[in-house]
């Protein structure tokens, strides 16, 4: 049965102070690129299903967004991805397994925005 309210698309929603630097930041550091911009975001598409908006933050909008909001990304293989960005300078916290095969880690962007980054480990050979 087909769900008539919702589609399959995900659009994930990043707020920053500074958009021309978050979009070359994220650009940069994901390496990926804007396919859409309506001058105050800026959109990218990470997979057929799923997109991400950096979406300017105008003075005053800091304390009416929810606390709970947070980017948080699958990495196919967690530990490369923790390397990469590390040489990159972006500054990570390590890596932590905090139930079974689920792995994760916090970065931050230019603004001190938390995002996660998560994936599945299924044997101790892909930790090294």
């Amino acid at each position: 049965m087909n769900n008539l309210l919702l589609s399959e698309k995900i659009m994930l929603w990043q707020y920053v102070k500074d958009l021309p630097a978050a979009v070359e930041w994220y650009s940069d550091v994901f390496g990926i690129q804007s396919t859409d911009n309506i001058g105050v975001a800026y959109f990218f598409s990470l997979n057929e299903h799923t997109g991400l908006a950096l979406s300017q933050l105008f003075m005053g909008q800091a304390d009416e967004l929810p606390k709970s909001v947070m980017l948080d990304l699958q990495s196919n293989d967690i530990y490369e991805t923790h390397r990469m960005l590390k040489e990159k300078g972006v500054r990570v916290g390590e890596i932590e397994n905090p139930a079974w095969i689920y792995h994760e880690f916090y970065l931050w962007d230019l603004e001190d925005n938390q995002i996660r980054i998560h994936g599945f480990v299924h044997n101790q050979d892909e930790t090294m």
